[in-house]
């Protein structure tokens, strides 16, 4: 008879991740992510507050509209460019991370915009009543997107898994 370890692996083996790149937590992810808003958000906002200003539609549902689509627009042209080109955000590297595909490297195109797709709230941002309910959405998103990397043996987030099998690592 063999004597039983007293405590059960960290993982079941099915589960065990792979040896190799560790993924990146969700406080760094979140930092990332911060730190890219900031990078796309504060220009688009100072253009658009001009545009805006200089158009008469500052304070307008068009402008709103106008300014709510340039952010989406931006997010979006901004995490494609910098994850299929870099496998990285600006804010990911300052963090030491990198996106990597589900067929290792840098994602695709499509890869990223699967796993951005909760930041198209922008587009409906502005509609009074949609507006608040696509917002709560993103919201509740981000939460189930920190939940899954937490309780996922290889830190992928459901954005992740609906990418078709990303990952964000640390690297460095």
């Amino acid at each position: 008879m063999s004597a039983q370890p007293p405590y059960p692996p960290p993982y079941p083996e099915a589960n065990q991740p792979p040896a190799g790149p560790v993924a990146g937590s969700v406080l760094e992810r979140f930092v990332a992510r911060f730190i890219d808003g900031l990078i796309v958000v504060i220009p688009v906002a100072i253009v658009m507050g001009i545009v805006l200003a200089v158009l008469g539609l500052w304070d307008n549902l068009l402008g709103t509209l106008l300014y709510m689509v340039l952010i989406g627009v931006a997010y979006f042209a901004y995490y494609v460019h910098f994850e299929t080109s870099r496998g990285a955000t600006i804010g990911k590297q300052v963090m030491k991370l990198r996106t990597v595909g589900a067929a290792g490297g840098n994602p695709t195109t499509e890869e990223v915009l699967k796993r951005n797709i909760f930041n198209a709230t922008y587009f409906v941002g502005w509609v009074p009543i949609l507006g608040i309910l696509a917002n709560l959405a993103a919201f509740v998103g981000m939460i189930a997107i920190a939940v899954t990397i937490s309780s996922d043996p290889l830190g992928r987030g459901w954005h992740d898994k609906f990418a078709g099998g990303t990952r964000v690592i640390k690297v460095g």
